[in-house]
C-alpha cells in the first residue's frame, strides 16, 4: 500500500479539484457536454501535449551539449519525462533531484553542471512565459492592461538585468569569496570545510550557467526554444477552447494560459493542482469567457496535461530503469551530496 501511497494522494486531489470545478463552473456532466466536445480538434491538443514534452527533452539536451556534457537524445527524452512525472506525484518539483541524481550516476555529470542546467532551464522558462504574457495581455487587453502587471514586468526584467550583472561578476570576486581577507580568520576552523564546499559547489553552478553565454549562438536556439515549447502550451489550450467551439482570438489563449503558468512556479501541491487551473480560469472570464466554459477548459487542459500523461510517464520512468530516481526523490537524502542537490534545487525553483 505504501509503495501507491503518492498515486492514491494525487488521484483524492485530482478528484477534489474535478469536483471544485464542476461546482465553480456550474458544469452539467451529461451525454450533450460530452456530445458538444470536438474529438477531433481535443485529439489535436492531446498531441500538441506530447510534442512539447518532446521540445523539452531536446532543450535540455540542448543545454547540457553547450555545457560540454552531452548525453544520449533518448536518454535526456527519458529521464526529463521521468523527472515530470515524479513532480506530477510528488510536491516541491522532487523529479528535479531525480534528474540530477540519474546524471550524477548515470553519466558521472557533477551535481553543480546538473543543477546549472536547470538553473538555465528555469530561468528561461521565466523569461520566456513573462514575455509571452506581457504580448498576450497587450494584445487581448489593449490599453487595459492592469498597472500591476506591467510593474511586475518591469520588475522581473529588472531582476534579469541584475542577475545578468551578477553572473559577470561574480566571478571576479572568485578569489575573495574563497577566503574572504579578515572575515577568514574569524571563521572557525571547524567551519571552514563546510563553506569551502559550499563556494565550490556555488561557482561551478554559476560557471555551468555562463557557459551558456560564452556560445550565442547556441543560446540564441535554446531561447527560441523555449519560446516554442510555451507557445506550444498555449496552443493546447487554444485547441481545447476550439474542441468546446470557442473561437477566441491566439492571444486570449496565449495569456490565460502564461497567467496558468506563472501560478505554479511555487507548486504547493503534487502537479500544483488548483493553482493552474485558478490562473487559467481567472483569465478566461475576464476576457468573456463564461465561468461554465472557463472551469471545462481547465479541467480538459489538466485532464491532458496531468491525468493522461501520469500512466504515460509513469510507464516510461518504469522502462527506462528511471523508477530509482522515484524512489531517491520521495526518501530524505542521507549523504552530504543528495542533500546539496535537494538544497540547490529547491532554491532554483
Amino acid at each position: 500500500m505504501k509503495k501507491y501511497a503518492h498515486l492514491i494522494i494525487i488521484a483524492v486531489l485530482s478528484a477534489v479539484t474535478v469536483l471544485g470545478l464542476l461546482r465553480l463552473g456550474k458544469i452539467d456532466i451529461s451525454l450533450d457536454t460530452l456530445l458538444r466536445v470536438n474529438g477531433w480538434w481535443l485529439l489535436l491538443a492531446f498531441i500538441t501535449f506530447y510534442l512539447s514534452i518532446v521540445a523539452r527533452g531536446l532543450r535540455w539536451q540542448h543545454i547540457l551539449s553547450t555545457m560540454d556534457r552531452p548525453v544520449p537524445t533518448l536518454y535526456a527524452q527519458t529521464l526529463l519525462t521521468a523527472g515530470l512525472f515524479i513532480s506530477s506525484i510528488l510536491p516541491a518539483r522532487a523529479g528535479d533531484i531525480g534528474r540530477v541524481t540519474m546524471l550524477k550516476q548515470d553519466h558521472k555529470i557533477p551535481i553543480s553542471q546538473g543543477v546549472a542546467s536547470l538553473a538555465a532551464e528555469r530561468a528561461l522558462d521565466v523569461f520566456a512565459v513573462l514575455v509571452l504574457a506581457l504580448i498576450g495581455a497587450l494584445l487581448a487587453l489593449p490599453g487595459r492592461v492592469p498597472s500591476e502587471v506591467l510593474q511586475l514586468m518591469v520588475v522581473t526584467g529588472v531582476l534579469l538585468v541584475l542577475g545578468l550583472v551578477g553572473l559577470l561578476a561574480i566571478p571576479s570576486l572568485e578569489g575573495w569569496l574563497r577566503q574572504p581577507g579578515w572575515l577568514w580568520r574569524r571563521i572557525p576552523q571547524v567551519v571552514r570545510p563546510f563553506y569551502e564546499k559550499v563556494v565550490d559547489f556555488g561557482f561551478a553552478l554559476v560557471h555551468g550557467v555562463r557557459d551558456l553565454a560564452q556560445k550565442p549562438l547556441a543560446l540564441a536556439a535554446i531561447v527560441a526554444e523555449s519560446f516554442g515549447i510555451w507557445l506550444l502550451d498555449a496552443l493546447i489550450v487554444h485547441l481545447v477552447l476550439f474542441s468546446l467551439n470557442l473561437h477566441v482570438p491566439f492571444s486570449v489563449s496565449l495569456v490565460s494560459s502564461m497567467v496558468g503558468v506563472l501560478a505554479t512556479i511555487v507548486p504547493l501541491m503534487p502537479g500544483a493542482l488548483g493553482q493552474f487551473e485558478a490562473g487559467v480560469i481567472s483569465v478566461l472570464t475576464l476576457l468573456s469567457v463564461s465561468t461554465a466554459d472557463s472551469s471545462l477548459t481547465a479541467l480538459l487542459v489538466r485532464f491532458i496535461s496531468l491525468w493522461s500523461f501520469i500512466p504515460v510517464s509513469g510507464l516510461i520512468t518504469y522502462i527506462f530503469g528511471f523508477s530509482r530516481a522515484l524512489s531517491l526523490s520521495s526518501k530524505t537524502p542521507e549523504t552530504e551530496e543528495a542533500a546539496g542537490v535537494k538544497s540547490a534545487v529547491s532554491v532554483e525553483s
